[in-house]
């Protein structure tokens, strides 16, 4: 009963200083550190893994396409946390970016005796020339996989399940956007 007070209180008061804020004139006469509070409070969504809906969508567009790229965009934590990951090898006191290091260096091996995959391009991320200053990534991966099938097998294969854990103990955030092989020759003029 008292959390249920205390989250309708802090529900009203949230909507009570909202509407003051978006719709009163007078909101530049709010304390100056209340409306920089609120500005830094974030409702940035992490994410790590794919939800069905996302998978599912991701499917039906690829199916049937040679050759998909996957963009990766990472933003490391600062030490590896394992919690509630089974996983051998645990990377103990690491940095996200050192045990995201062993992980890939995991996926390597699997794509050399398998050749499933390729790493096109690993590398530290800066500033965005165009894109949001305050959007900050770590690194940015390119992994080119022969199509849709070969990936999805690579995705459910033994050897990968066995390594995905390092990369959720790693990552604080993520981003996995595909591209399709674009044949320039087919761009009409």
């Amino acid at each position: 009963m008292i959390k249920l007070i205390k989250i309708s209180s802090l529900l009203t008061f949230a909507i009570l200083l909202n509407s003051c804020i978006s719709e009163n004139k007078e909101a530049d006469a709010a304390p100056k550190n209340l409306k920089e509070d609120i500005a830094k409070i974030s409702t940035k969504q992490k994410y790590i893994g794919s939800t069905e809906e996302s998978w599912n969508q991701f499917y039906d567009t690829f199916k049937g396409q040679e050759k998909i790229v996957m963009l990766n965009l990472l933003k490391y934590k600062p030490i590896a946390d394992y919690t509630g990951i089974a996983v051998s090898n645990i990377q103990k006191d690491k940095t996200g970016k050192e045990t995201y290091q062993y992980y890939l260096k995991q996926v390597e091996k699997i794509f050399e005796n398998t050749k499933v995959g390729n790493i096109i391009y690993y590398g530290e991320s800066q500033d965005f020339l165009i894109g949001p200053q305050d959007e900050k990534w770590d690194a940015i991966i390119l992994v080119e996989y022969a199509s849709l099938d070969v990936f999805v097998d690579f995705v459910k294969s033994e050897a990968y399940q066995k390594i995905t854990g390092h990369r959720k103990a790693s990552l604080e955030d993520s981003r996995l956007l595909p591209a399709s092989n674009f044949n320039i020759q087919e761009v009409e003029k």
